[in-house]
């Protein structure tokens, strides 16, 4: 970057930056196959809630400070360090920019962890979309370098309804025909993701059809309903919890299908309207305490 931009960017970030950083929710997830290397090969419908953490860069002082505000009553310390993606992502958008960054990037962290709705992954693109979005590059190369940080952080970058596919790198959009109302429960525990993958005997059990992406432009609660989270069996055996969970968001008023997200801990109830939505939530609320339960959009 020449000194005529780094001039520029370090003018905009003279007042913070504050931005949104999604809960990410999994429609579908299906296992098609395994590499070399014991990664497997993913297909999977991605969109974001209204609902998240926040991520503030502030620029001054003569170095990078990490802050990290917790919301959320979690047993296991969130880190403040380099082991943080925020503060990999940083860096990273750091090299890219070629400028010399210097301020206090603050995470406020509303969402659970461990819980397949991509609270870090999340976090590590919104801190890219902070520091990038005055800077010129390649998506393709973005994207690169954000699968670096892990196989959501690309499609945490899109931040749009998204087919995922490969080990995160195969990013198409796709379009769903309404905002969705749903339920996010977290059912007072946590998944390792590696343990899940770890535990699981995984097979190929075939792509997405084809039909289904099209439905998700019509009739978007039909297509998820047809749909699948090849992850849940073990899941649910790993943690009886996320069954309870998921048999409870079943038989609430007015949710069409409850699907664990990711690996789980977190299950995603889809609701007809918000108003059923809003209801069932205070109920769970009410009747499951220990469990965390918040009703949001799932956005177009």
């Amino acid at each position: 970057m020449n000194g005529s931009n780094n001039g520029v960017l370090s003018k905009v970030n003279a007042c913070p930056r504050i931005r949104l950083s999604p809960a990410k929710v999994n429609l579908a997830l299906h296992l098609i196959g395994r590499r070399s290397d014991g990664y497997h090969f993913i297909d999977t419908l991605v969109a974001f809630a209204d609902f998240g953490d926040w991520v503030t860069w502030r620029t001054g002082g003569s170095a990078c400070l990490l802050e990290v505000k917790d919301c959320f009553n979690r047993s296991k310390p969130i880190p403040k360090n380099t082991a943080n993606l925020a503060w990999q992502a940083l860096s990273i958008a750091g090299r890219i920019s070629n400028f010399l960054l210097s301020g206090s990037l603050t995470v406020e962290k509303f969402l659970p962890s461990g819980a397949g709705i991509g609270g870090g992954s999340s976090n590590a693109a919104t801190v890219m979309h902070l520091i990038l979005e005055d800077v010129n590059i390649n998506k393709d190369s973005l994207y690169t370098k954000a699968l670096m940080l892990g196989s959501d952080v690309p499609v945490c970058l899109a931040g749009c309804p998204t087919r995922v596919e490969g080990v995160g790198e195969r990013l198409t959009t796709i379009t769903l025909a309404k905002p969705l109302p749903v339920v996010m429960v977290w059912p007072g525990a946590s998944l390792s993701t590696a343990s899940v993958f770890r535990y699981g005997k995984f097979n190929d059990y075939g792509n997405i059809p084809a039909r289904a992406i099209e439905c998700l432009a019509t009739d978007p609660l039909s297509a998820i309903a047809s749909l699948r989270n090849d992850l849940e069996c073990i899941s649910c055996c790993l943690l009886p919890a996320v069954r309870q969970a998921m048999f409870a968001l079943q038989n609430c008023s007015g949710c069409r299908v409850a699907r664990m997200s990711g690996s789980g801990s977190v299950v995603v109830g889809y609701f007809e309207n918000y108003c059923s939505a809003n209801a069932a939530a205070k109920m769970l609320t009410f009747y499951s305490p220990s469990w965390w339960v918040r009703a949001c959009t799932l956005l177009i």
